[in-house]
């Protein structure tokens, strides 16, 4: 049974800490942001082998596409880290806005939005309208007038439930075996470009 335990205890070593150690060092630990981070669960990719400049225009592609959830600077919480494959997530205030988040946001035509008067008028005139062509027309005046108002709305709900959300990064190893090697003091040093641990 000693034998046994030794064992293990040497192949620890040899593979890293387990997947769990790596939360347990690093889950709930508040961050400075050295770098602004988009407001969306791709997050920023580090490259452990890489400089920390390599990928940039990846990055800032990123930023301009989804806006900022987390700002260079800023305070943050650390969330959740977990090996999966070749890379670690590594999240910060909720690890990221997902697709899945983004459909639940409400379309044009909730209620979410209220009516304006000039949509409520629109919609008495077509109560009771028999013209197909005039109702049509009155539809489509409907669906641009509401689209006008809703769209910069909806933008706004959208960017600040990406805030919201926070942000992650994804650091990339050349293999699985290389990502389950890594310990908790490694990966502070791979992040330390990108975040100052307090």
């Amino acid at each position: 049974m000693m034998r046994s335990l030794a064992f293990l205890g040497f192949a620890a070593v040899l593979h890293g800490q387990p997947p769990a150690a790596l939360e347990e060092h690093f889950q709930g630990r508040p961050v400075k942001l050295l770098v602004d981070m988009p407001g969306d669960d791709s997050g920023v990719d580090v490259y452990a082998r890489e400089a920390p400049a390599g990928h940039q225009d990846e990055a800032g592609e990123r930023l301009t596409k989804y806006g900022p959830a987390l700002r260079r600077g800023q305070a943050a919480e650390v969330t959740l880290v977990k090996r999966k494959g070749d890379h670690i997530e590594f999240h910060l205030n909720g690890g990221g806005f997902t697709n899945r988040q983004l459909l639940g946001l409400p379309g044009y035509d909730s209620v979410h939005w209220g009516m304006s008067e000039e949509e409520r008028r629109i919609r008495n005139s077509m109560i009771g309208t028999r013209d197909k062509a005039r109702r049509r027309r009155l539809e489509s005046e409907y669906d641009r007038v509401r689209r006008r108002r809703v769209r910069p709305l909806r933008e706004q709900l959208e960017r600040d439930e990406r805030a919201r959300h926070g942000s992650r990064f994804n650091i990339r190893f050349g293999s699985e075996q290389e990502a389950g090697r890594v310990t908790a003091e490694e990966l502070g040093v791979i992040l330390r470009p990108y975040l100052e641990m307090r």
